[in-house]
């Protein structure tokens, strides 16, 4: 494949005029005048810039069938009541078409790679493959349900050499764990080097709790239990004190600020700046699309950046840039992902039309894309394959009819 006179961005600046070669799944060669091969598929990029593709790094995907569902209400009475009992009508089927409904939308906002955790996860894994992104698939586990402690590793066994799927353990949160769950959850992660996501301080109820309960922070208990490590996404973080920050900066954990779902469920704004200048590497993740209502990370970069200003009254708390590496490098790094518009790195890219007016005048690509990026994904490419041409992604209409079915089959038992 070729890319033919597209920009990219370098040292934050927009280089226009630039070839990219994609072969055997990577970037080949980038650079201007490359000449066509006889057996090329020509892509033409004039007026569109290449961007790397975005990792969202927290996500249950299938519940994309629930947008929409249950909103206005806070965390646990969302889950207690709303949630968790439709959940458990939830089918194979079910997770499928809602997996593939999602992917639909991670496609549409230029996003290459996801991490989700869920129920049934060969499903999310083998609907995730046919749409052909790459993803970091858990199955959800927790104490009410026991038996999805012994389902991980032979999960793991099946998709650990797959080229587009890898395995995760994901442990809901440390109140629906016991220690002995999570210390079998760290065993699994050391034995097969595999990453571990797990919902962390999300709540003030739930850091209450183990203050009284073992007199201690949900970080330090995690840490006591040796899962602070480099191999964790610890989702969400908001109600962290500066000690907890330091911890997780000194294990090399990787924390994932989901900064929309929070302010709808008003569990609180995750105090970034300060975990930045400790040191962590910050990641984004949308949550899912029935608490956040979408899955887009440009809506997330904005969200983010101008809600953590306020939150630290200053505009300078974050630049655009900073916000950018969190969707990019910073979730590349935390997943150990070859990406980036470089040779040899992956072709997981997106084309973004720059005819847009919210890309006009071209002052500050970086800035654009984070503050006022409203549309204009129009390719998206995975592994060398092209999921989105021109805004087309093949076999989304019998998606979106599947999705409504299964949605409406689970609501009118209600």
């Amino acid at each position: 494949m070729l890319i033919k006179n597209v920009s990219i961005l370098q040292s934050s600046r927009l280089l226009p005029g630039q070839d990219i070669r994609i072969e055997e799944g990577k970037i080949a060669q980038i650079g201007p005048g490359l000449p066509r091969e006889r057996s090329d598929e020509v892509i033409e990029g004039n007026g569109m810039l290449a961007i790397p593709g975005l990792v969202n790094c927290h996500t249950h995907l299938a519940m994309s069938l629930l947008r929409g569902y249950a909103d206005d209400m806070e965390l646990m009475p969302w889950l207690e009541e709303k949630i968790w009992p439709l959940e458990a009508r939830l089918t194979e089927e079910d997770i499928y078409w809602g997996v593939k409904l999602g992917c639909l939308e991670l496609i549409r906002f230029g996003i290459t790679c996801y991490n989700d955790m869920y129920y049934f996860p060969d499903t999310t894994a083998a609907a995730t493959k046919e749409m052909g992104l790459r993803a970091f698939i858990s199955g959800v586990v927790f104490d009410m349900k026991p038996e999805l402690l012994s389902q991980v590793e032979p999960f793991i066994h099946r998709w650990k050499d797959d080229a587009l799927i890898r395995p995760a353990v994901g442990p809901h949160a440390a109140y629906t764990c016991s220690e002995e769950t999570l210390l079998k959850v760290r065993e699994i992660a050391e034995k097969h080097q595999v990453m571990v996501h797990m919902h962390l301080s999300e709540t003030r109820k739930e850091v209450d709790g183990f203050l009284l309960s073992r007199g201690m922070s949900p970080v330090e208990y995690l840490d006591s239990l040796g899962l602070l490590n480099s191999r964790l996404a610890a989702i969400h973080c908001v109600w962290l004190s500066e000690e907890d920050c330091c911890l997780l900066e000194r294990r090399g954990a990787n924390v994932v600020a989901c900064t929309v779902s929070n302010l709808k469920l008003a569990s609180g704004i995750a105090p970034l700046n300060t975990l930045m200048k400790a040191g962590v590497n910050v990641c984004l993740g949308t949550d899912s699309a029935s608490s956040n209502n979408n899955l887009s990370l440009f809506e997330e970069m904005k969200t983010t950046a101008v809600v953590q200003k306020n939150a630290y009254h200053t505009p300078a708390a974050f630049s655009a840039e900073e916000i950018w590496q969190f969707a990019t490098d910073n979730a590349c790094r935390a997943f150990g992902l070859n990406s980036g518009i470089r040779a040899g790195a992956n072709a997981d890219l997106a084309l973004i039309d720059l005819k847009k007016p919210w890309f006009v005048p071209r002052s500050n690509i970086i800035s654009h894309l984070v503050y006022s990026m409203a549309g204009g994904v129009e390719t998206t490419i995975v592994n060398g394959r092209i999921l989105m041409q021109n805004g087309i992604i093949p076999g989304e209409e019998e998606i979106l009819e599947r999705a409504q079915e299964r949605f409406q089959r689970l609501s009118s038992e209600d």
